[in-house]
C-alpha cells in the first residue's frame, strides 16, 4: 500500500498494536516502566519523489496506538508533539537506514514538544519504526 495514505495509517496502527516490543518499551509495565503518554503529528515534507506534504496523526497511550489518521489539508488536530522532516530523511528512517533519534540530533528532523521526554523513550521510538517494517509499503 502507498505510504502516507489512510490505508497505510490503518495498517500502521495495527502493526504498532501487534508489536509486543513496543508495548513493553512504552507501556507502564515495561522495562524500564515508561507509561508513554503523548500523541504525535508526523509531518513528511516534499523532497525527492514526493511533491506534497503528508501529515499523519498517531495517538499513543501506555504502549497502545489509539488512532492513526492522515490529516487533511486545513484540518487541525491537537497533539503533544510534531516531528517534521523531508521525505528523503523519512525514507531513510522507514528503511531502517537512519535511527530517528540520531536523525533528530543531526538536524534532519525538527521536534516540537518535550525533548527530554522523548529521549527517555528511545527504545519505544525505535519500536515505532520497527512496526513500519511489517507493512508492505510502496514508496514514492
Amino acid at each position: 500500500m502507498k505510504f502516507g495514505t489512510q490505508e497505510w495509517a490503518d495498517a500502521y496502527k495495527i502493526a504498532v498494536n501487534e508489536n509486543e516490543n513496543y508495548r513493553d518499551a512504552a507501556g507502564p509495565e515495561g522495562f524500564p516502566p515508561v507509561g508513554w503518554e503523548g500523541d504525535f503529528v508526523f509531518i513528511v515534507e516534499p523532497a525527492g519523489n514526493l511533491d506534497h506534504e503528508i501529515r499523519i496523526f498517531v495517538g499513543l497511550y501506555h504502549g497502545e496506538c489509539t488512532d492513526a489518521k492522515v490529516i487533511k489539508e486545513g484540518e487541525e488536530v491537537d497533539a503533544e508533539y510534531e516531528w517534521a522532516g523531508p521525505y528523503d530523511a523519512w525514507l531513510q528512517v522507514l528503511k531502517k537506514e537512519l535511527d530517528p533519534i540520531r536523525g533528530l540530533l543531526a538536524g534532519k528532523f525538527r521536534l516540537k514538544g518535550d525533548m527530554a521526554k522523548i529521549l527517555k523513550a528511545t527504545r519505544a521510538a525505535l519500536e515505532l519504526v520497527n512496526s513500519t517494517t511489517t507493512i508492505d509499503t510502496e514508496f514514492y
